[in-house]
């Protein structure tokens, strides 16, 4: 099984999707959509849909007439539990590099779902790194 693309509530949509790309050498994006403002994407693979979205935290999943829409809340709707796990495609100091540089939060967890590498985008959005190299910590 493949996730083909994430969509998940962002208090910085454009800054968290930047550094993902730069994190993980994507594509930061403005999100076309007819429902909402401000969203953003880090982009792999338009043609094979390999992204993860970031909806501006003040706008709610709903269903819609002919598909989901977005519908504004009027004020941030911030409280989730989302992270998600990313084979990295660059090393634990290129990583690190990369956390420090945008002053983020991050280190190495050996145990309790590791080992891996965090790296906390944003205030309550983490993104969880996994390679060879990790699991040799």
């Amino acid at each position: 099984m493949k996730i083909k693309h994430l969509s998940i509530n962002s208090l910085q949509p454009k800054r968290s999707s930047e550094i993902l790309a730069e994190l993980t050498n994507g594509e930061a994006k403005a999100f076309p959509s007819k429902t909402m403002t401000g969203a953003w994407m880090c982009v792999w693979s338009e043609n094979n849909n390999e992204l993860i979205e970031f909806i501006p935290a003040q706008y709610k999943l709903t269903f819609g007439d002919l598909a989901a829409i977005y519908e504004e809340q009027g004020k941030n709707q911030n409280f989730h539990a989302s992270h998600f796990m990313l084979e990295a495609n660059k090393t634990v100091d290129e990583l690190v590099a990369i956390a420090e540089k945008h002053q983020l939060a991050h280190r190495f967890r050996k145990h309790f779902g590791g080992p891996l590498y965090e790296v906390w985008l944003e205030d309550g959005l983490l993104v969880e790194f996994c390679s060879d190299e990790i699991s040799k910590f």
